[in-house]
């Protein structure tokens, strides 16, 4: 059987869709976390993910996450969800990816602003998904990191801890906010790719987003924080980006 129909085949199978009445699906992407396909069917056009063990990522948490959030208005709505077997299905948004203009454009930003403050206002505590432990995983199990990049990880993580900016990390956040996971625009801007969302903090979404888009964003950033926590931080979002090179266990 070739591999186009063992997917056929396990596309196939999952309840949900059988229920709906598969017409054709295609594949999207396939990564090491997840395989996607676009799947349409006789009740409309379906985005499906077939998880793959990943390192840091339960499950279980983002499904409660995604609920949160889809009540919200902010992420996909979902169809189905089942940790256990392995697959989330949710709308297909056929809509752009943001772009650098896109973040430099206030009509843009500021209403995805009011977005990540209704996300950055919820209280959630899980520690294996606070960004100190989550790295400190990472460098204990992924092989080949560089040494320079787990010394600046390790270091920005205990100066962060000095600083007591962990100890402020006590609500939801995104944890991989970047253009590719923003979708459309206001008023229907939808945020995707909820599966590192955890405890966190809200600055470290606008640096992870400053990051990844090579822009300065810090006329957003959260006006509780403290000017210390910034260099240290800036360091470690550009370190942790340094290691997915070398994210295979």
């Amino acid at each position: 059987m070739s591999t186009s129909d063992q997917w056929h085949k396990r596309i196939q199978q999952i309840p949900a869709i059988q229920r709906a009445g598969l017409r054709q699906w295609q594949p999207i992407q396939s990564g090491s976390s997840n395989h996607i396909f676009k799947v349409t069917t006789d009740a409309g056009v379906w985005l499906l993910r077939i998880n793959r063990a990943a390192l840091g990522i339960d499950r279980q948490q983002e499904k409660k996450i995604l609920q949160q959030v889809a009540d919200m208005g902010i992420g996909p709505t979902v169809i189905d969800n089942d940790p256990a077997a392995g697959y989330l299905i949710t709308e297909y948004i056929d809509q752009p990816a943001w772009t650098q203009a896109d973040l430099q454009s206030p009509k843009h930003l500021n209403p995805l602003k009011t977005q990540l403050q209704q996300v950055h206002q919820v209280p959630y505590e899980y520690l294996p998904s606070r960004l100190d432990h989550r790295l400190r995983l990472y460098l204990k199990h992924l092989k080949n990191t560089p040494e320079q990049t787990a010394l600046v990880l390790l270091d920005t993580i205990e100066k962060l801890d000095f600083l007591g900016f962990w100890r402020a990390n006590n609500t939801l956040y995104h944890s991989d906010l970047n253009p590719g996971n923003l979708l459309g625009h206001h008023p229907n801007t939808t945020i995707i790719d909820w599966e590192f969302a955890g405890q966190g903090h809200p600055l470290l979404d606008w640096l992870i987003l400053e990051h990844e888009a090579q822009l300065d964003l810090s006329a957003h950033y959260p006006a509780d924080i403290l000017s210390v926590w910034l260099e240290p931080a800036r360091r470690m979002i550009a370190a942790m980006m340094a290691l997915w090179p070398h994210e295979s266990p």
